[in-house]
C-alpha cells in the first residue's frame, strides 16, 4: 500500500512522458502509453521458418534462423522506441524488449539449441559516447532466458564510423569502413551462436558478422533482432 502511494506521488512530481506521443504516462507503464504500445506491431518471424528475414540471406550466408521481435518503420512508434534507445540514454529499453521477446521465444521453444549469445559490437569511441551497446540488455535478457553465456568480448570493431542512417542502401551495403574481427574464438568453437542487433535493414552488418563466427570459428549462426525495417 506504502509503495503504490509512494510511486504515485513519484508520478506526480516526476511526471513519465510516452516516448510515441509524449503524453504523461501512469508510474505503471514502461516507456509507452497503452495506446502507442497498441501500435506497436509483432512480426512473429520465430514462428515462420522461411520469413522476410530469413530471405535476405538467401545466398549470402548460411544463416540457421533469422527472426525480429517488431516491425521497424520511418515515423512509427517503433522508430522512437529504438531512437531513445540509442540517442537518449533510455538503455533500459533494451531490457524491456529482451524480456518481452524472450517470452515469446521460450513459449514457441524457438532456438532451444542455442549456445552462446553474441551482440553485434559497438566501437568503443562509441561506447565512450554512448555510455553503453544498446544492444547488451536486450541480448542479456534473451540469454538468461535460454540459459547460456552472453558474450560481449568475441566480437569486436576496431574502426570508427559515422552514422549509417542517412546512407542509401547500396552505399550502406557497400561500405567498408566497419572493420570487425573475432577477439576470441575458443568459446564459440563449433557452437550455434545466436548474433543479436538493433533493426535488420539490408542485412550487410550481420552478414560480415556471421561469416566471421561461421569461417572461423565453424559455428553455426542464428539472428535476433529488435526490430525488421520495412524501409531500405
Amino acid at each position: 500500500m506504502f509503495l503504490s502511494v509512494y510511486q504515485d506521488i513519484l508520478s506526480i512530481l516526476f511526471p513519465k512522458y510516452c516516448i510515441g506521443c509524449q503524453q504523461i504516462c501512469s508510474s505503471k507503464e514502461n516507456f509507452l502509453c497503452p495506446s502507442c504500445r497498441h501500435e506497436l506491431r509483432e512480426t512473429s518471424f520465430h514462428l515462420q521458418p522461411d520469413n522476410p528475414m530469413k530471405e535476405k540471406f538467401w545466398g549470402r550466408i548460411p544463416i540457421e534462423q533469422a527472426m525480429a521481435l517488431l516491425y521497424y518503420q520511418k515515423g512509427g512508434v517503433t522508430q522512437k522506441l529504438i531512437h531513445a534507445l540509442k540517442y537518449q540514454g533510455q538503455e533500459q529499453i533494451g531490457k524491456w524488449l529482451g524480456e518481452w521477446y524472450a517470452q515469446r521465444l521460450l513459449a514457441s521453444n524457438s532456438l532451444q539449441t542455442v549456445e552462446v549469445v553474441i551482440p553485434v559490437p559497438l566501437h568503443p569511441k562509441k561506447m565512450k559516447k554512448r555510455g553503453y551497446n544498446q544492444v547488451t540488455l536486450f541480448g542479456k535478457a534473451i540469454a538468461q532466458a535460454l540459459q547460456v553465456p552472453f558474450l560481449e568480448d568475441v566480437l569486436l570493431k576496431q574502426t570508427y564510423t559515422s552514422s549509417q542512417t542517412k546512407k542509401h542502401w547500396l552505399e550502406r551495403q557497400e561500405s567498408h569502413s566497419e572493420q570487425l574481427f573475432l577477439a576470441k574464438i575458443a568459446p564459440i568453437q563449433n557452437k550455434h551462436i545466436l548474433l543479436v542487433d538493433d533493426i535488420v535493414t539490408t542485412g550487410a552488418t550481420l552478414t560480415r558478422c556471421a561469416s566471421l563466427i561461421i569461417e572461423n570459428a565453424s559455428a553455426s549462426v542464428s539472428l535476433a533482432c529488435m526490430a525488421y525495417s520495412l524501409n531500405e
